[in-house]
């Protein structure tokens, strides 16, 4: 991706406007040069006569509110396009496919948030550049105008200086990738620390281990190479600096030895190479701006390309939920993984969920019940097959749609902070009063007014319970649990299994429900085992060859 790829969105006029802002800003500023230099007795481009003062005046004047207007239009800018950067980034999050998002890992697209921010300086750094750039020219024109030899001269001093200065800068370029890498490493082992930090707090050696072979030894290196870096960058910076040295210096001794060059004309070469300063110091210390917009550009691209891969069409107000007749998995196949060592494999021959059923899946870990699950959900694409609703086929496109008719409890469900659904959860929503009953939740849930939604400080297996009656607010036709029950006590877990699985079905939901529980499985319609990515047992399948 290209770094003018950010301004794609704007109209031609805006270039155009952009662009006079920083001539305007920069013929002003050579222009008042040259009124410097006509009071020192140099050659007039432009002569006001006795009026020059007024000139000189008018050009200070133009320049400031020229300026001053520009800074301002650039912070609009810049806020502008880190906002469209974020929410560019989140829009195709909220629309990748799971199996995208499960490749990149959340730190890289918090570190992708972190590169937005970075991105919205390059307006003001753009345009700064390209004022510099015009100032110097016009400084460099009017220098060629006094003396066409000595500005050559110093043109081609200053071009072989910028060489110098632009080879040191491309290895500096190499280590700020690596810094980059790293400090996606870093988040990574950040976010182990953070989400297992009850893991990570009863092991000593995990702790130990976590601290100092990942995140310290991270940090390490990273601070070395960022030492380096920086330390790099102040050399360049004192290369540039101290280069006008040298550039006076050939003004000063070299210059009226080599060409026929007089005392104003060398007070004039001085000033303006003194003038000069300005622009090329920012051109010098934007350079490492432009490297660190390069690379976060290049990250950003590489994300947005792994997103839009499998991506679906841009979520928008799906339809209430509906009834179904029947779901029909027909020489369905899955495939993970792009080596035959890590592949894994889920084939179902033909099974059909009908509506109404209780049917609970059982197997082995790494046997195809969560990639069963998630190909059911809309969150995986079939490899494969194909997939019936009532009878019709049905894509993945339609299956992600379809899921809008599925309330889902997952094993490590999270419970939003924020009522996102949008559900009374007052005493007065009486549906929700009779759930919290029935889940044994009285006098456990806490809550907030002022928000609209339930405290979370719960123990897990009453967190469990809310998870079930938000679900259950959802109202929706098919019911997914994934081993809901694994963290209830005993009294709950034989009520779920008895009562409350019951009556839910009655509610007219079908009920699909990872379960190791095999005490309660006569509770169910139907028992589906799976070994190995494929189903090894249904209890409803000889009652289907029958029929």
């Amino acid at each position: 991706m290209h770094l003018l790829k950010l301004f794609q969105t704007r109209s031609k006029l805006f270039y155009v406007f952009l662009i006079l802002l920083g001539l305007v800003s920069s013929l002003t500023n050579v222009a008042i040069l040259m009124q410097i230099n006509i009071a020192l007795g140099g050659k007039p481009l432009i002569d006001f006569g006795h009026y020059n003062y007024i000139a000189f005046i008018v050009m200070i004047v133009v320049s400031f509110f020229t300026t001053l207007f520009f800074q301002g239009y650039m912070a609009v800018l810049t806020n502008s396009i880190m906002y469209s950067l974020e929410l560019s980034v989140i829009e195709k999050v909220r629309n990748a496919s799971f199996n995208s998002f499960e490749k990149l890992g959340s730190n890289r697209l918090y570190a992708a948030i972190s590169d937005a921010r970075v991105l919205s300086r390059v307006p003001q750094v753009f345009v700064s550049i390209l004022t510099a750039s015009v100032t110097l020219a016009c400084s460099l024109l009017y220098l060629f105008s006094i003396s066409l030899w000595g500005g050559l001269m110093l043109l081609a001093l200053m071009g072989l200086l910028l060489v110098v200065y632009m080879v040191r800068n491309n290895k500096l370029e190499r280590d700020q990738n690596k810094v980059r890498d790293l400090q996606d490493g870093y988040y990574a082992s950040l976010r182990e620390l953070l989400m297992g930090f009850k893991q990570v707090r009863v092991s000593g050696r995990r702790n130990k281990t976590i601290f100092e072979q990942f995140i310290l030894a991270n940090r390490g290196k990273a601070k070395s190479l960022n030492t380096k870096v920086s330390k790099g960058f102040v050399i360049n910076e004192l290369i540039g600096v101290y280069c006008w040295y040298i550039v006076l210096g050939v003004i000063i001794f070299l210059m009226p030895l080599l060409f026929k060059i007089s005392l104003i004309q060398l007070a004039v070469f001085i000033t303006s190479v003194l003038f000069m300063m300005s622009p090329v110091t920012q051109l010098i210390v934007f350079v490492p701006s432009l490297t660190g917009f390069k690379i976060a550009l290049n990250r950003i691209d590489q994300i947005d390309k792994a997103l839009v891969e499998d991506a679906l069409p841009a979520v928008k107000e799906l339809a209430p939920a509906k009834t179904f007749d029947s779901l029909r998995f027909r020489n369905v196949l899955y495939q993970h993984g792009a080596d035959e060592a890590n592949t894994f494999r889920l084939e179902l021959d033909d099974l059909t969920i009908s509506r109404g059923e209780i049917i609970f899946l059982t197997g082995g870990n790494g046997s195809g019940k969560t990639t069963f699950i998630n190909l059911l959900t809309g969150l995986y694409k079939i490899t494969a097959g194909s997939i019936y609703i009532d009878g019709k086929v049905a894509g993945w496109e339609d299956m992600a749609v379809f899921s809008n008719n599925m309330a889902i409890v997952y094993s490590d469900q999270y419970l939003f902070s924020e009522n996102y659904d949008g559900y009374d959860l007052s005493d007065k929503n009486t549906l929700m009063q009779s759930f919290a009953g029935m889940f044994n939740l009285d006098g456990i849930l806490r809550y907030d007014e002022k928000k609209n939604t339930f405290q979370t400080a719960l123990s897990r297996g009453q967190q469990k319970r809310l998870a079930l009656l938000l679900a259950l607010l959802e109202d929706k036709p098919i019911l997914i649990l994934d081993e809901w029950a694994a963290e209830q006590d005993p009294p709950n877990r034989r009520e779920f299994y008895t009562e409350w699985l019951p009556l839910i079905r009655n509610m007219g939901k079908t009920i699909i429900a990872i379960s190791h529980d095999d005490d309660f499985y006569h509770h169910a319609d139907r028992v589906i085992r799976f070994d190995y990515g494929r189903i090894s047992s249904d209890s409803a399948l000889p009652a289907l060859q029958e029929s």
